[in-house]
Formats: structure tokens, C-alpha cells, sequence
């Protein structure tokens, strides 16, 4: 079975709300007070599992509503409330609904004063095993009374699970952790034990991943006891992120889907976390879905997968502050280099992405300055001009590096890509007289030193416009695909 959608209408400060549901994964955020924990209530209200299969910790697969759910005598019990579920059974198309009202039940002779709920006027819950993790699970055993620890007899293939599933979450290395059922006025569940210390040393945070540990693996362990006649499951846990840092909580997400996966389980949880909401912001869809609620005019409503700087401006209380992008800074060797390199970006997104920082260096320093792994070159990228990649023909080019066009030096580039233009090209002036034979009539050798000086006569930079931008714009002309491949390899980088 799945839950596809929870309709909820004039349910305190709730007037008419949907909640959407994720195949594996359901996240249930928003501020204090918005109904997050009601909508974990409804859900397990909805299930009662008639088989006798037990979990890890000894009970079965249903809840105690009272535990779960608790209405006020004041508030509630003068109204009747009614939501509907919306659900496939075993996986078929056909969708399925399942009411569920409530209603205050007088005191009889054969019972007493109690607020009830029916189903389909006054039919039963769904025979589906759930699973609920309330906030008492969160209370460290250290501080209650009447704790004891129990003669539970657990497989040793759950032991082990046990322990590698609790130490990846928590990111442990060394400490072997061994099951340890426990059972307390609050809780019932399996503790954490090692050679350093029993449940009495458990934190919080170790006897929140206890529970769900045992949790994921009872159903493992009704999965293998049921074998054909297995259709999932049902976990719902209010405050996942509470008492866990945020490395645990990440991973505690990514052993989470991976279960409901195997197990075809239905995970449903409240959080207010950035950290899972912005780990789960790429992975929204039919399988992992965000229901976010907010108060408008005194009633809440539900936004369904929306961004994650929306979730985190609401949870922060906070206008949305206006984008600003951070320049990645690239190295050149030198000035004609960045003139280049900005000049190839012209046009383009990448001009508010980059920031191009120029030599002059020694020849061959930022070839090695783009090697090292110095922090200080932590945040740089490099530019290399074309000649150097010759140097990496037979080896791994540096990360964070990228070659200007062509396999020369720029000067020698548009020395050579100059000198092959008809004498008719537009680039040329012949009223001024600027011409190949005036442009290059000085400079015919065919070396790097020749090639700079031509680059930098002063009668030549005249024509070549404002750094060179005349010059690079007319190779650019020529040479499109060049460019774009020149910025679509700094992008990546980026």
C-alpha cells in the first residue's frame, strides 16, 4: 500500500489542506505550531496491523493512538473533525479513499467518556503495520526512573545490522555497539551498548538512531517472516534532525531512502533542518516529496517541493536577499593573456563569474603554480596559454586549469592568424595605410621575441583597438567554436 494524499479540512487552525506523499521519502516542515506533528497522528491512526509478527523491541507493528495522537477535551471534544486519505492498495493504478471522523463516545455502563475515531462511517482502520517514533524516544535514559533492561533474545544477523547501520549513521569508527533492549516508563527500544559504556550513557542523539535503527530492522525482520504475503510498511518519526549534528543527519537521509527502498517502506517524518531539506532539494519527485506549511491569515496552508532558499528564508524568518555571485579569480600569465581571456568572455554569463588576475610571472611559475595543492591556491583557477599544452600531452592536466585557443603563445596566435587575412579584408585600413605590408613590414622573423615585439609597436596598437579588443574580436569572428569551447571548459571548472 501507499498514501498518495491526506485531505484535511477545518481541523483546528488547518481550513482546507492537502499533504502530499513521496513513494519512499516524506518531509514534513514548517514553523512551530502549523499542524507538522497532527499530520503524523492521522497517519497512524489510519493503520492497525492484525498480524502478530513482532518487532525488535518486542510489540507489534501498530500504536497506541493515545500515545500518538492527543486531543483536547476543551478544544476537541465539542468538534467533529473528518479527513480523507487517498491510497493504492498493493501497488495497483486504482486509487482508494479511507474517511476517518472523529466523535465524542458519552459514558455508558460499558464505557467511559472517550473521543473516538471511525472509519467510513464506522468501518475499520486498514490492516497495515506502522511504525510511529514520538519525541520520548529522545529522552536519555540517565534521566528516568524505573529503567530495566530486558532478556530479548535478538538474532545475531540483527546484531550485526544493528551495529554497522548505528555506526554509519553516527559516523563511528572503532566502538563495537551492541543491541541492548531497554525498556523505561517512556520507551521500549534498543540502546546502544559497548565496551565503554551501557544505555545509561547513551546520549540523545544515540537513542534517536537506536530507535529508527531497530525500527528499519524490524521490518527486515517481518519482511523475512512474511515472505510473499509482504507489502511494506508504514515509519513515521516526528523531529528526525533532533539531537544530530549534521553529518548524521545527511546520512541518516541517504540509509533512510536506501531502506524504504528494499523494504518498500513509506517514511514519513518532520524536520527543520536546512541540512536535510537542502541535501533532499535535487532528489524531489515522485519518490521523495517536501509539504511545507505556513501560517497566511491565521490558517495554515501547504506548499508542495518548493526551493530550498524558500524553506530556508521562512525557517529563518527572513526576506529573501538579492543573488549575489561570487567572481572565481583565474590566473594569467600576463597581461596580453587576460586581455584575451576577457575578451573571449565578452558576451557570455561567465563575465560576472570570473575575475581574471594577470602576471607577469617568470616562465614556467604558474605552469607550477597550477600544480601545487597550497591552500592559498585553494579558490584559483589557471589560465595557461596555448603553448604549455604540449607539456601535458602525456599527463593529467592540473584541476582548476584551462589552455587559451590554439597551441601557441597569444601574441604568435594572432601574429599568425593576422598575416593569413587577404589584403582585402575589412580589418584593414587603407586610407590610414594600415596594411599587412605596413603592419608586419618590420617584424618578418618567426620567433616568441619577434611576435611580442609586433604585438606591442605602438603604430599597431593604434588599429588594434582599446586591449587588443578589435584584434581578438576579429580572430573571434573566425574562430567561434573555439570560443565557445574556451568558455564552456571554464564553466565546468566553475
Amino acid at each position: 500500500m501507499k498514501i498518495k494524499k491526506l485531505h484535511i479540512k477545518n481541523f483546528r487552525h488547518i481550513n482546507e489542506q492537502t499533504i502530499v506523499f513521496g513513494k519512499r521519502l516524506t518531509v514534513i516542515s514548517g514553523q512551530n505550531g502549523t499542524g507538522k506533528s497532527s499530520v503524523l497522528g492521522w497517519v497512524a491512526q489510519l493503520c492497525d496491523f492484525k498480524a502478530k509478527n513482532k518487532r525488535l523491541n518486542d510489540e507489534y507493528f501498530k500504536e497506541d493512538y493515545s500515545n500518538v495522537f492527543m486531543f483536547c477535551p476543551i478544544n476537541d471534544y465539542k468538534n467533529s473533525y473528518e479527513v480523507k486519505f487517498v491510497y493504492n492498495d498493493n501497488d495497483s493504478l486504482i486509487e482508494e479513499e479511507k474517511v476517518i471522523t472523529t466523535r465524542l463516545q458519552k459514558e455508558t455502563k460499558k464505557s467511559k467518556l472517550r473521543y473516538r475515531t471511525d472509519f467510513d462511517g464506522r468501518g475499520k482502520a486498514l490492516d497495515f503495520p506502522i511504525i510511529y517514533l514520538g519525541l520520548k524516544r529522545l529522552i536519555p535514559f540517565a534521566t528516568e526512573r524505573n529503567v530495566r533492561v530486558k532478556t530479548t533474545n535478538i538474532p545475531d544477523k540483527y546484531v550485526n545490522s544493528f551495529s554497522n547501520l548505528s555506526k554509519e549513521i553516527l559516523l563511528l569508527i572503532d566502538d563495537k555497539i551492541n543491541p541492548e533492549p531497554v525498556r523505561s516508563v517512556n520507551k521500549n527500544t534498543l540502546a546502544m551498548k559497548t565496551d565503554s559504556y551501557s544505555h545509561l550513557g547513551n546520549s540523545a542523539g544515540q537513542d534517536n538512531v537506536g530507535q529508527i535503527a531497530s525500527s528499519l530492522l524490524s521490518y527486515e525482520k517481518l519482511k523475512a517472516e512474511l515472505g510473499n504475503d509482504y507489502n511494506g510498511g508504514i515509519l513515521l518519526i516526528d523531529e528526525i534532525d533532533a539531537s544530530l549534528y549534521a553529518g548524521s543527519q545527511i546520512k541518516l537521509i541517504d540509509k533512510l531512502y536506501r531502506y524504504a527502498v528494499n523494504l518498500n517502506l513509506q517514511i514519513i517524518f518532520t524536520t527543520h533542518s536546512l541540512e536535510v531539506i537542502g541535501h533532499l532539494e535535487n532528489k524531489l519527485g515522485e519518490d521523495t516529496m517536501i509539504n511545507h506549511l505556513v501560517i497566511r491569515d491565521s490558517l495554515v496552508n501547504n506548499v508542495v517541493n518548493p526551493t530550498y532558499d524558500y524553506i530556508a528564508n521562512k525557517i529563518k524568518n527572513q526576506i529573501q536577499k538579492s543573488d549575489q555571485i561570487m567572481k572565481k579569480s583565474f590566473i594569467c600569465e600576463d597581461k596580453v593573456a587576460q586581455y584575451w581571456t576577457n575578451n573571449l568572455l565578452n558576451g557570455s554569463d561567465l563575465k560576472k563569474m570570473v575575475k581574471v588576475e594577470k602576471g607577469p610571472f617568470a616562465d614556467g611559475t604558474i605552469v607550477s603554480m597550477s600544480q601545487t595543492k597550497h591552500s592559498l591556491f585553494k579558490d584559483v583557477g589557471f589560465i595557461l596559454d596555448g603553448d604549455v599544452k604540449k607539456k601535458f600531452e602525456k599527463k593529467k592536466k592540473p584541476a582548476k586549469t584551462v589552455f587559451l585557443p590554439e597551441t601557441s603563445r597569444p601574441e604568435t596566435v594572432m601574429y599568425q592568424f593576422l598575416k593569413s587575412l587577404s589584403d582585402n579584408d575589412s580589418f584593414w585600413d587603407d586610407n590610414a595605410n594600415f596594411t599587412k605590408q605596413t603592419c608586419f613590414s618590420d617584424y618578418q622573423g618567426n620567433n616568441k621575441g619577434t611576435h611580442k615585439r609586433w604585438f606591442e609597436d605602438e603604430q599597431n596598437k593604434k588599429f588594434f583597438g582599446n586591449t587588443y579588443s578589435k584584434l581578438f574580436n576579429r580572430w573571434k569572428k573566425d574562430n567561434k567554436d573555439k570560443a565557445l569551447k574556451f568558455q564552456a571548459e571554464l564553466r565546468s571548472i566553475i
